[in-house]
C-alpha cells in the first residue's frame, strides 16, 4: 500500500510522508506534520475541483491543467449531464473549530493564490469575518390551537462577536434562515455539537438541511456531504427539515393546501432522502477521485428531478 499512501500524502499537500526503513510512520516526523505548513494543506484536490465546477473562474479561461472536469467528462456512467444550476450557495458546516482556517484557505484560493490554480479567480468565494456563524436550537411555544406544545427552532448567531451580542440570534426560524442562505454565495456555520451530543447524536439534532417548497422563493436544493452520515435512523450528523402541509377552507367549501412551518424528520423517514439531501462521504473515494463530489451532487440533482 506504500504507493497509495504516498499518492494520498501528495494530494493532501504532505510533501514528505513520514516513514522509516520498515515502512512504518516515524514519530518525530508525524509530530512535525501535525501543524500545516500551507493554508491549503489537508484540502483534497476534489474540493477545489468542485468549487471550480459550480463557481467558474470570472477572471480568464483556465488552462486545461487547472480546469474543473467538464460535465461530459465526469467519471462513471451513472452521472447524467444537467445544465448548471442558476444559483449556488456553498455552506461550510462543522461541529469543530476549523471554520476560520477553512475560510482563509477558500478565500486565498478564490484570489488566485493556490499554487496549483494560479489563474482561478472568483470574488463570490471570498469570505469576510462576518460570514461565519454559530447555530443554536431552542424550543418555542407554538401559536394557535397547539399553544401548549413546543416546536424546535433553529437560529444563527454571529461568530467572534462581543459578549454583549453573544447569544442574540441574527436569523431565527426556518423562513428567516432559508431566505438568508439563499441570498448568499458562501458562508460558514459551526453547528451546535452540545445539542447533538445531548440528544444521543440523533440525526434530527445535527446539521439540518431543508427540502424545498418553492414557497416564499425557497427553491434551493439542499445537499449535505458528510463523513458522519450513516444508514442508521438513530445516529448521524445530518438532519432533514420538511414543510408541514396544512389544509385551509377556501371559498365555496373548497380546501387549499399551504405550508406554514417545518419540522425535523425522525427515524426511517429521513433515510428515504439519503442520496438526495444527505450524502455519506467515504473519505478515501474523493481522496482518489477528483470528480467524486461533483458526481454525487449531480446524482442528487437527478434524484430531486425525478420526484
Amino acid at each position: 500500500y506504500r504507493p497509495l499512501y504516498e499518492e494520498l500524502c501528495q494530494k493532501l499537500g504532505l510533501k514528505n510522508c513520514a516513514h522509516d526503513d520498515n515502512g512504518s510512520g516515524g514519530g518525530s516526523d508525524v509530530q512535525q506534520q501535525q501543524q500545516p505548513t500551507s493554508v491549503f494543506q489537508n484540502f483534497l484536490p476534489a474540493f477545489w475541483q468542485t468549487l471550480m465546477y459550480y463557481f467558474p473562474s470570472t477572471k480568464t479561461e483556465l488552462p486545461n491543467n487547472e480546469s474543473a472536469p467538464s460535465s461530459a467528462g465526469l467519471v462513471g456512467t451513472e452521472c447524467k449531464i444537467l445544465p448548471p444550476p442558476p444559483k449556488v450557495t456553498l455552506v461550510l458546516r462543522t461541529f469543530g473549530l476549523d471554520l476560520p482556517r477553512v475560510a482563509v484557505a477558500i478565500s486565498e484560493f478564490a484570489k488566485g493564490n493556490h499554487p496549483d490554480y494560479p489563474n482561478y479567480s472568483n470574488e463570490d468565494l471570498i469570505l469576510a469575518e462576518g460570514d461565519l456563524y454559530c447555530s443554536g436550537w431552542s424550543y418555542h411555544k407554538k401559536n394557535g390551537n397547539d399553544a401548549k406544545k413546543e416546536e424546535l427552532v433553529y437560529s444563527l448567531h454571529r461568530a467572534n462577536t462581543n459578549q454583549e451580542e453573544k447569544g442574540k440570534p441574527v436569523y431565527s426560524g426556518d423562513d428567516d434562515i432559508l431566505n438568508f442562505l439563499q441570498s448568499k454565495s458562501i458562508l460558514g456555520i459551526q453547528d451546535n455539537y452540545p445539542f447533538w451530543r445531548e440528544n444521543n447524536h440523533a440525526p434530527w439534532a445535527g446539521k439540518p438541511v431543508w427540502t424545498k417548497t418553492r414557497v416564499h422563493g425557497h427553491d434551493h436544493h439542499h445537499v449535505l456531504l458528510d463523513d458522519n452520515i450513516h444508514n442508521d435512523p438513530s445516529d448521524g450528523a445530518g438532519g432533514i427539515r420538511v414543510p408541514v402541509v396544512v389544509e385551509k377552507d377556501g371559498d365555496g367549501g373548497s380546501s387549499n393546501s399551504y405550508y406554514n412551518r417545518y419540522v425535523s424528520l425522525h427515524g426511517e423517514e429521513a433515510l428515504a432522502l439519503h442520496g438526495r439531501h444527505l450524502i455519506r462521504v467515504p473519505t478515501i473515494r474523493p481522496s482518489l477521485e477528483d470528480d467524486w463530489f461533483i458526481r454525487q451532487i449531480e446524482m442528487a440533482r437527478w434524484l430531486e428531478l425525478d420526484t
